[in-house]
Parts: C-alpha cells; sequence; structure tokens
C-alpha cells in the first residue's frame, strides 16, 4: 500500500508541481517526465506502478 501512496504523491508532483508557485517543484517536474520519457526502465517502472503490478508481495 505505502508503495502505491508514494507513487499517487509523486504523480500528483508531476501533473502539479509546475503550478505549485514552488520553483524547486517547477523545476523537478521536466527532470521526471524526462525520466521517463526517455529511459525504457524508467517508463516500464511506471508502466507497472500505473497498472496497478505489485512488486512487493
Amino acid at each position: 500500500m505505502w508503495q502505491y501512496q508514494e507513487f499517487s504523491q509523486w504523480l500528483s508532483g508531476v501533473f502539479h508541481g509546475a503550478s505549485s508557485g514552488d520553483p524547486f517543484r517547477a523545476g523537478t517536474t521536466p527532470v521526471r517526465l524526462r525520466r521517463v520519457l526517455g529511459s525504457p526502465s524508467a517508463a516500464a517502472a511506471f508502466a507497472e506502478m500505473y497498472v496497478g503490478k505489485d512488486a512487493d508481495p
């Protein structure tokens, strides 16, 4: 459960970080997107978390 909570928090940061008014959060948003879009392993990890595959039994 905690893994999904952390993913949800991460995804909210990606979607809303740029509009938060915080320069640090605004700066991390494009970096996070570039990582997911530019790395096959990061994209696979994102996809597993998004669809709900539990990596920890």
